[in-house]
């Protein structure tokens, strides 16, 4: 299907502000001054917010209102305070490191609201708050609670930031803490990181950090107006998404020294974070308050140009010689000091082997482009004792009796005794089956394959695993010879044993009954039954467990064997011919010359024309049976379905096929009868017809042939995509799709019978191009020119990709146009979202599988035109849905 460009122009509708540009808070007080029973506090509240502006993305508000709340009862003191911004500050990412390949830009603002509250003196003293709805739906560490099926519908998770000034059962005059740096930081994903949250009490009060949990609240703001006023405590935590909580706000990797405040250990998956601290004032051990701030925190993707890794310990003291792993940025030049004095340079990431003469404890250092600004290194520790060698046995393995394991592990280091063993039985249901002891006792629960793991260590540092798979059984295992069959005339050595892990488990072995039995105390006795008897055969292990198995022994004194009855077959087919005995005893197939063709339950042969005959006998010591057959050999039919054609799509043929007397062609989808000889085949595509034939002469064998009917394709005549022109320049078509062109109208055309001619005419027009293959078959295909004044490139200014099949694709009009050398599209972070050097190639509003934001974005796009300028467009575009 053609599509036609379709310029449009999104109007903006006014709703309720979404404050989503909101990414924190912060709110404090500080004692001012004391009058009979009314104490004044001044209230300060810091909102943080992100630089970017535009689209949906509200300002700092003007003005907030400050709540004020009995903690008695949370019942309102007054009315709200409407509180105008007192400042407004912006912060940017102060140092950037220049060995980080992308560094962000990190900005957020600071919005400052500060007012004197006047309170009587309360018992428990009062809240005052501050509440903002809607936080950014994309928080990596919060579960999104808005309507999925609405999202105007209502806000989910939003903020809520108060104090809470002192009663008299506190410090009246006490002022709160307040958290001190307010900085753009970098952190980068999966990476070690510091960050200062530390805070300042100026009445010397002591202070305990810790993580906790972030307060949601708030309602929709009217658009460009001040945030409702925050309703009554108490309020309401965010809900976490696991594996993150308020305790653990950046996961496992990170955590906050409660005496300096300072944020550090290993970052977390590219995001944005919802962190709150809450910093615990205490003075002379009694706690005076929490104060608490709550910020987004973005974690980013970094790429450093130079990367140094290994592993940090190499101790499992093999050897003398040390195998180093290098693990670092590829393609730089590397420089190791294995700590001993000898070094080594190289350009390869390929595991090093180095050997040290003597025992001991060597620093490694491995150095990465050591001579650039970039440089890194990494530090690693050997531990050169040989040798470390793991040797466990263990006896006892019936389940009712104690398992001892033998530990002789040995150490060849020089001073170095073994002087750990932690031993792991490999109950996977229980906590208590481990032991320190050098060579421990255990008794297992049950039956089962347990996995033993021996933890070795030295005083040295070396440090080793031993694995063995270990079987407990609560019968010994036992083999013993199946059930047989035993000529009459002869006699047969029985077989016993138990093996574990390919070792023989010592015990005793008795057989019975006594019927016609030698050496029956033993793993091989022999028999020689006159009746069809079963002998038991019973193990006893060391340790007292049996376990027994029955040998059933049929006694025959001749043997019954039939195989299949005189048959017709086609000749040179193969036959595979089976036999019938009666047991499960050798069998040989003999031909009509007595010689031997083949042996077991199937013979394979190709009979020689007329007829051959084949016997089959079977063996068992002294006793046998056998049977025979004859087979007539026939010719088969000779099947012919034609000689192989072409036709043009849409055209029909009458097949015709020959040979037997009964037909059956496939496929039958497109053919008129086919069980007929003759047949109508109406094929779309080219097809293998195939016939099979029978006769009536007695060869039993379906012969098939097949005819090969060529389908020249639907031809595919294309005149072009619809297109736009510039307006008073030729234009020149391109058609394609066969070898011969005709087209109509004829009007403004050079020559209408080539594939490209070249059009002047000046308005809008469809024209017609009829496509010949050489084969004679024929399409058709149309192509509309539009001409607009040019050269330009146009570009819309919104789209919806919401799959409707209108404007779901953003991309430029490029009229006269020879070049496209770029066309590009960021987020209001400078992200590149999209970029292509294809004509009329656009942007679906994805972005790494995932739907864009709605909101605004920037493009830039260039090319050169007809008269090799180039020519640049700069603007912006709305995403809606």
């Amino acid at each position: 299907m053609k599509r036609t460009l379709i310029l449009l122009i999104i109007l903006s509708l006014g709703y309720a502000t979404r404050a989503s540009h909101i990414i924190g808070g912060e709110m404090s007080y500080k004692y001012i001054s004391r009058n009979g029973d009314m104490l004044t506090y001044q209230v300060t509240l810091k909102l943080f917010r992100i630089c970017e502006s535009g689209g949906n993305i509200a300002e700092l508000p003007e003005a907030v209102y400050f709540a004020i709340f009995s903690k008695v009862d949370n019942a309102s003191y007054g009315a709200p305070v409407q509180v105008p911004r007192a400042n407004k500050e912006v912060k940017h990412l102060a140092q950037v490191d220049p060995c980080i390949v992308n560094p962000p830009d990190i900005c957020f603002q600071i919005g400052t609201y500060v007012q004197n509250i006047t309170v009587p003196v309360s018992p428990m003293g009062y809240t005052v708050s501050f509440q903002s709805c809607c936080r950014d739906n994309t928080i990596d560490n919060l579960i999104d609670t808005r309507d999925p099926n609405n999202e105007q519908s209502r806000p989910g998770n939003g903020a809520t930031y108060f104090t809470e000034l002192p009663g008299e059962n506190g410090q009246l005059t006490n002022s709160s803490p307040f958290f001190t740096k307010d900085e753009a930081v970098l952190v980068c994903a999966n990476k070690k990181f510091t960050y200062d949250f530390s805070a300042t009490d100026i009445d010397g009060d002591e202070i305990v950090y810790s993580f906790c949990d972030a307060y949601g609240g708030g309602q929709t703001t009217p658009q460009g107006g001040i945030p409702p006023a925050a309703i009554a405590p108490p309020y309401g935590t965010v809900p976490y998404k696991s594996p993150y909580s308020g305790s653990s706000p950046l996961g496992a990797g990170a955590t906050i020294d409660p005496k300096t405040g300072i944020i550090s250990g290993i970052a977390p998956d590219p995001g944005k974070y919802v962190l709150t601290v809450c910093a615990y004032e205490y003075r002379n051990g009694q706690l005076l308050g929490i104060h608490r701030k709550d910020f987004h925190l973005r974690v980013t993707t970094c790429v450093k140009l130079v990367v140094a890794a290994m592993p940090d310990k190499y101790n499992d003291c093999s050897g003398y010689t040390v195998t180093f792993l290098n693990n670092s940025t590829e393609g730089k030049p590397y420089e190791w000091d294995f700590g001993d004095g000898d070094t080594m340079h190289t350009n390869s990431t390929d595991p090093i082997q180095h050997t040290y003469t003597r025992q001991g404890t060597y620093n490694v250092k491995l150095w990465v482009d050591r001579y650039s600004n970039c440089g890194d290194s990494a530090t690693a520790t050997a531990y050169v004792y040989p040798l470390l060698r793991p040797n466990v046995n263990f006896s006892g393995l019936c389940s009712n009796t104690i398992t001892t394991f033998t530990n002789n592990s040995t150490t060849s280091g020089v001073n170095d005794n073994i002087n750990y063993y932690r031993w792991d039985f490999g109950v996977t249901t229980s906590d208590a089956d481990t032991s320190l002891e050098k060579s421990p006792r255990f008794q297992y629960p049950g039956p089962g394959n347990y996995q033993v793991v021996l933890h070795l260590k030295t005083e040295r540092g070396c440090e080793r695993f031993d694995t063995s798979d270990l079987i407990v059984y609560d019968k010994p295992p036992l083999a013993a010879t199946p059930d047989t069959l035993l000529c009459i005339l002869n006699s047969i050595q029985l077989h016993a044993e138990s093996m574990v892990d390919g070792n023989v488990v010592t015990g005793t072995y008795t057989w019975a009954p006594s019927y016609n039995i030698n050496n029956a105390n033993t793993a091989n006795p022999t028999i020689f039954p006159r009746l069809d008897t079963a002998y038991t055969v019973t193990f006893t292990d060391a340790t007292g467990c049996t376990n027994s198995k029955r040998v059933a022994v049929d006694v025959r004194d001749k043997l019954v064997v039939r195989t299949m009855a005189d048959s017709v077959v086609c000749t040179g087919d193969e036959v595979n011919i089976p036999a019938f005995p009666d047991g499960n005893y050798p069998l040989t197939w003999y031909d009509v010359n007595n010689t031997v063709v083949d042996t077991g339950l199937t013979l394979n042969i190709v009979p020689p024309p007329p007829s051959a005959t084949y016997r089959v006998r079977g063996d068992l010591g002294d006793c046998f049976g056998e049977d025979n057959i004859t087979l007539r050999v026939v010719d088969p039919p000779v099947a012919y379905a034609g000689e192989d054609t072409t036709i043009c799509y849409g055209e029909q043929l009458t097949l015709r096929a020959s040979g037997g007397a009964y037909y059956q062609w496939t496929p039958t989808a497109t053919l008129s009868a086919p069980q007929s000889a003759t047949t109508i085949a109406r094929p779309t595509d080219s097809t293998a017809y195939i016939v099979t034939v029978r006769d009536v002469l007695g060869c039993p064998k379906a012969v098939s042939d097949t005819v090969l009917v060529n389908v020249v394709p639907p031809v595919p005549a294309f005149a072009g995509n619809d297109t736009i022109a510039m307006l008073n320049h030729p234009f020149q078509l391109n058609a394609s799709g066969g070898t011969t062109y005709i087209w109509t109208p004829v009007d403004g055309l050079d020559n209408p019978n080539i594939n490209n001619p070249v059009t002047t005419i000046n308005h809008d027009i469809t024209y017609t191009v009829t496509v010949y293959t050489e084969q004679g078959c024929s399409g058709r295909d149309d192509i509309k020119v539009r001409f607009i004044a040019g050269p330009d490139i146009y570009v819309p200014t919104g789209f919806s990709p919401n799959g409707d099949g209108q404007n779901d694709i953003f991309r430029p009009l490029p009229v006269g146009i020879v070049q496209l050398d770029f066309f590009r599209v960021y987020d209001r972070w400078g992200k590149l979202m999209y970029s292509t050097t294809q004509y009329l190639q656009g942007w679906n509003g994805y972005f790494k599988g995932s739907p864009a934001a709605v909101g605004t974005y920037v493009w830039v796009v260039q090319g050169k035109n007809i008269n090799n300028e180039t020519v640049t467009r700069k603007g912006t575009v709305t995403l809606v849905r």
